[in-house]
């Protein structure tokens, strides 16, 4: 099953690069950047990715990592 993760590229743009890279090299993980996902308000204060159409947040980019594996593995199982 392969598991898309989008992400906005304004969205903390910076930070968010190594986890797409690190999500990249996963086989199972479809990285598409979105010009816009709907999330503008949210966008602009805190990290996020749509992970099969799910809003995953978090308050920094290391644990949206850890939140999107934990919900990819979820998916798997």
């Amino acid at each position: 099953m392969e598991i898309e993760v989008k992400f906005c590229p304004c969205n903390f743009e910076d930070d968010m690069e190594s986890i797409k890279e690190q999500l990249m090299e996963r086989s199972d993980v479809n990285v598409i950047e979105e010009r816009c996902l709907l999330f503008c308000g949210q966008c602009l204060v805190e990290p996020f990715a749509l992970v099969n159409g799910q809003n995953i947040a978090a308050n920094n980019a290391d644990e949206l990592l850890e939140k999107i594996e934990h919900y990819i593995d979820m998916c798997i199982e």
